[in-house]
């Protein structure tokens, strides 16, 4: 049987692990993966469709529904486990606040050759079955994940993805993101778009040094 393995992080780029990776026998029921692109729709004034501009990648979904089974009948489990406390440990690792990173934990989700990196958003639990002296001995759980990647790691991805559509630029000294964009693209007024992309506070007085990506834009 195949179990599910979680391992926190204090950090985005998941190089500091918290703690041991938890592993726990368990049923899948259902596993969902969702990803959502975001374009800007430009209309002008008498149009009925109007233009949709690349703006963004909003970071994938994880949705795990999974039985935790501590009856004796599933592979992994001995006798005297108890569904409580493996739901503990699950929220241990990755529901709890951790005062060194002032954040609840990024997380590894790995199970059979799925593997995704991102942060819990929400965590559901039913009790389905007790004992006779009321302890859990069975529980669905429902994990739901938003994926995350560190800026530097996104960006490397997309432009490794993306050669002949993407650049990345090395922002020089005395150089401007309006300037960039007018050398670019000829229009120096997708400095917003680039920001979004590359989700900057702003798009003026950008150190020299900087990384970003420029997507494939067109001048309107």
């Amino acid at each position: 049987m195949e179990s599910l393995k979680l391992t926190a992080y204090k950090d985005g780029k998941y190089e500091s692990r918290e703690g041991e990776t938890l592993s726990l026998p368990i049923v899948i029921q259902r596993m969902e993966l969702g990803g959502k692109i975001v374009y800007n729709r430009d209309k002008q004034l008498g149009s009925i469709g109007g233009v949709a501009n690349f703006e963004q990648y909003e970071p994938k979904t994880l949705l795990l529904e999974f039985v935790i089974d501590c009856t004796g009948v599933v592979e992994g489990t001995r006798k005297g486990d108890k569904a409580h406390d493996r739901i503990k440990a699950i929220e241990r690792k990755l529901y709890d606040y951790n005062s060194d990173a002032h954040r609840p934990a990024f997380v590894a989700v790995c199970y059979a050759e799925l593997l995704f990196k991102g942060q819990l958003t929400s965590m559901k639990v039913d009790y389905t079955l007790f004992s006779t002296k009321g302890i859990p001995l069975r529980a669905t759980v429902e994990l739901a994940f938003k994926g995350y990647m560190c800026s530097e790691e996104e960006r490397k991805r997309y432009a490794k993805q993306s050669p002949d559509m993407s650049r990345l630029i090395t922002v020089k000294e005395g150089e401007t993101l309006a300037y960039l964009c007018h050398k670019l693209y000829g229009d120096s007024l997708l400095v917003r778009q680039v920001a979004r992309f590359n989700r900057l506070d702003g798009f003026r007085n950008i150190p020299a040094g900087t990384q970003l990506l420029f997507p494939p834009l067109k001048k309107e």
